[in-house]
């Protein structure tokens, strides 16, 4: 499964109606949690527990589910008890473990940290797409999408911007990746722009991903944090203590 798929899924629903934030949130982190499980659904969580995980009430918890199974964003089956888990999954995607009888659904779950998540081995998929076909390159798509994520996290927090995780800002940073970048090459980058343009009114506005990580400018504007750092160390050599 391309987990691009399902965010370009999502960016579409965006475009027609918002989504709520908590139901933003729960679903790119349903749509994390499979992933890192190499597609292995369909995903269990008690409500007490998801909630613990978005950081939010169960009636918030309750209101983002309903909304993203009206918009046919993910399937949900309630556990049969207020302890007992939820089974959570995305349509047009296969059920791998085939659980439909009560018997083998899971009751309850553990009590374990919101963060932690059971180690199981990637399960083999036949029909999936090229991208997947092993699992070394599942696991180099895994890296490279989490990276991604962590350098929008890191423009949001320096820009003060709410770029969300949309196949559309992804992607320059992914194409820059898979260049060989590191993501200490997108921090110099985002470091030196916001300096600059940050309290210029015209230039703020290009404090985005679509300016700063094309293939015309990254590399360009990577050089310019690079002679700046130089130009900053040779000052220091000369006037250690100041002029």
């Amino acid at each position: 499964m391309d987990i691009f798929k399902l965010l370009e899924r999502l960016e579409i629903e965006e475009e027609k109606r918002p989504l709520p934030a908590t139901a933003y949130k729960l679903y790119v982190m349903l749509v994390i949690k499979a992933n890192k499980l190499y597609w292995d659904g369909p995903l269990y969580f008690s409500h007490r527990r998801l909630a613990a995980i978005v950081g939010v009430s169960r009636n918030a918890l309750s209101s983002a589910v309903q909304e993203l199974v009206n918009r046919n964003l993910i399937t949900y089956k309630k556990g049969k008890k207020d302890h007992s888990v939820s089974k959570f999954w995305f349509p047009d995607l296969p059920d791998k473990k085939h659980i439909t009888g009560s018997k083998n659904e899971p009751d309850s779950e553990p009590d374990v940290e919101p963060d932690t998540e059971p180690v199981r081995e990637p399960v083999p998929e036949p029909d999936r797409e090229p991208i997947y076909k092993t699992k070394h390159k599942q696991k180099q798509n895994n890296n490279i999408y989490n990276v991604a994520i962590e350098i929008l996290d890191y423009l949001n927090e320096k820009a003060n911007k709410k770029f969300k995780p949309t196949k559309g800002n992804l992607k320059y940073i992914n194409a820059r990746l898979k260049e060989k970048y590191q993501k200490e090459d997108f921090f110099k980058v985002i470091d030196l722009k916001v300096k600059q343009w940050i309290n210029d009114p015209k230039m703020k506005q290009y404090l985005r991903p679509s300016t700063l990580f094309n293939s015309e400018k990254f590399d360009s504007y990577l050089n310019e944090s690079f002679e700046k750092e130089e130009k900053e160390e040779n000052y220091y050599i000369e006037y250690p203590f100041g002029r």
